[in-house]
């Protein structure tokens, strides 16, 4: 869609900055799940729960931007759009959904996210190469069931970030 009136330019780099932060966030989500974490499985559990941590606070330095930059782009391209266009009503959902995966987090994530937290304070006078350290801890407890609970919730966190991104193209293709 060519955009006329004060802004055409302007609309266009804004809605080449809301594709583009979106579609890498979608994929920097994707890749935490089956690219960054299967290795932490390798690891004894009080350096497994470290390095999720360093791969948390990675991530959450880049996602919060991210999420940003979409939702704020997608919304100034729906404001300057025709509210009874199609590509009008995708770019509102694609900046609705957006943010929307901020209380996925807090809500869904937050609390095995909580759960690793504390098992990193609890082996961080451990050994790190203690194998040992989780035999009597319940099995859907243990510092690689959590992550891999992170990792799978983790998903349709990615997947809300994706559906806003193939709403965001498909309103730019019309």
């Amino acid at each position: 869609m060519a955009f006329e009136g004060r802004y055409g330019t302007g609309l266009l780099v804004a809605q080449a900055i809301g594709i583009t932060t979106s579609t890498f966030l979608f994929g920097e989500n994707m890749a935490l799940s089956f690219i960054s974490v299967p290795p932490l499985f390798q690891a004894p559990a009080p350096l497994a729960a470290r390095q999720w941590h360093q791969l948390y606070d990675i991530a959450k330095s880049f996602a919060l931007p991210l999420t940003a930059v979409a939702t704020l782009s997608t919304a100034f391209v729906a404001f300057n759009q025709t509210r009874s266009s199609l590509a009008f009503k995708l770019n509102v959902a694609a900046t609705v959904l957006f943010p929307a995966i901020v209380p996925y987090t807090l809500f869904v994530i937050g609390p095995v996210n909580n759960k690793l937290f504390e098992k990193e304070k609890q082996y961080a006078s451990a050994s790190l190469e203690d194998k040992a350290i989780e035999a009597g801890v319940v099995k859907e407890e243990t510092v690689n069931a959590l992550i891999d609970r992170w990792a799978l919730l983790n998903v349709p966190r990615a997947s809300i970030t994706g559906i806003g991104a193939i709403l965001s193209i498909l309103a730019a293709l019309l």
